[in-house]
């Protein structure tokens, strides 16, 4: 069987995201039974990293997607090439503890030849991008970084029992779909993301002014768990205040007023009675969050108030991680206009289970799903 194990060295602009708009690939590294070696990246370099993954029956790496959506940018076709992944493998022998086991901590406690890179390190917190370091340290750092890698699964196939194997083998499949799925993104409308959050916000704007009416001289802050735990169940709400104490005798103030933060404290009637062992470790405040709220049981006359609370927390969420979320991903990702490329994690839950981050692509509102635009007839 040959086996090929393959890394890219990439820029650093956003920790080397290989979807910003100033990713740029350096290098990358290979090793299998016949050598190993780190390349310049080229036209001519591209073409024989193409050649060797023709002729592998396996691709082996260390958070693997990350350089398929790399050889994907690079042009270089990898297909439904069979893959293994040894940071997933070494999530599934941790029985799901550890989450995104690092390739130096893996072969350390293996005793497997240790990963080097420190004078790498040093270049790249120095804020020197990879391609002007030094091409003869980069190389050293490149290569070995392949060559462990491959002695890392290796090492693998020895410890793992055969259910471990059949797992690995299945979530590496799961991979190459995942990376399909990042690589290709979603597409949004950037405009109508934000058109909805102005409406959303002016509707909150609505709810909090009528909510404010309710105790016109007392500041409430609806967004405080501790305002908002007051209001409902009874309790103080503290104002702070600006007194004035003087003026400043010397200085660059002198002359300018002198002010001093007063607490007035506001006593506030109970309006509902709080759920049954929602009591917060805060003495005299309870539970506030979603589930709690819909659970209340109230009167006639709160009634109108609890459902305006409700529908705040409602906005308040679509807000900020739908359309705001997405658009604030966007940025941060440096990606095109109108695209979102979310990630989906195979090694953060203990149960195993697929998560998604930056956005979460398992949380998208269903209210904001007319903003995605299907690029399928």
């Amino acid at each position: 069987m040959n086996i090929l194990a393959i890394d890219t060295e990439n820029n650093t602009w956003n920790k080397g995201a290989p979807f910003d708009r100033r990713f740029k690939n350096v290098c990358y590294s290979w090793a299998d039974s016949s050598g190993s070696g780190a390349v310049k990246t080229s036209p001519d370099t591209l073409a024989e990293l193409g050649e060797r993954i023709r002729r592998a029956d396996l691709l082996v790496g260390f958070n693997l997607k990350y350089d398929l959506h790399v050889l994907r940018k690079l042009g270089v076709e990898f297909g439904d090439k069979a893959v293994w992944d040894c940071q997933l493998g070494e999530f599934i022998l941790s029985r799901q503890q550890w989450k995104y086991p690092d390739l130096a901590t893996s072969c350390t406690n293996y005793g497997l030849p240790m990963k080097t890179g420190d004078e790498v390190s040093t270049y790249w917190n120095n804020g020197v991008q990879t391609e002007d370091i030094p091409w003869e340290t980069l190389s050293s750092y490149a290569e070995n970084d392949a060559v462990i890698t491959l002695k890392l699964y290796e090492h693998q196939q020895k410890i793992m029992t055969p259910a471990q194997k059949r797992l690995a083998r299945l979530q590496n499949m799961d991979l190459l779909i995942l990376e399909e799925m990042e690589w290709n993104g979603l597409r949004y409308d950037h405009e109508l993301c934000e058109q909805r959050a102005e409406e959303v916000t002016n509707e909150i704007q609505q709810i909090t002014d009528q909510l404010s009416g309710i105790y016109p001289d007392v500041p409430i802050n609806f967004n405080s768990g501790d305002d908002l735990s007051s209001f409902l169940y009874g309790g103080t709400v503290v104002e702070i205040r600006k007194e004035h104490i003087g003026f400043f005798k010397s200085g660059a103030k002198a002359g300018e007023p002198r002010y001093r933060n007063v607490e007035v404290p506001h006593q506030l009637p109970r309006l509902v009675t709080p759920l049954p062992r929602s009591e917060l470790k805060k003495e005299g405040y309870y539970a506030v969050n979603k589930d709690t709220l819909l659970k209340l049981k109230p009167s006639k006359k709160t009634k109108a108030i609890i459902e305006l609370i409700q529908q705040q927390v409602r906005y308040d969420t679509l807000l900020s991680k739908t359309y705001n979320g997405i658009r604030k991903a966007n940025a941060e990702g440096n990606w095109e206009r109108g695209w979102i490329h979310g990630q989906f994690n195979q090694c953060t839950v203990a149960t195993g289970r697929l998560s998604s981050s930056n956005p979460n692509m398992q949380n998208i509102d269903g209210e904001a799903l007319d903003l995605f635009i299907s690029r399928y007839p």
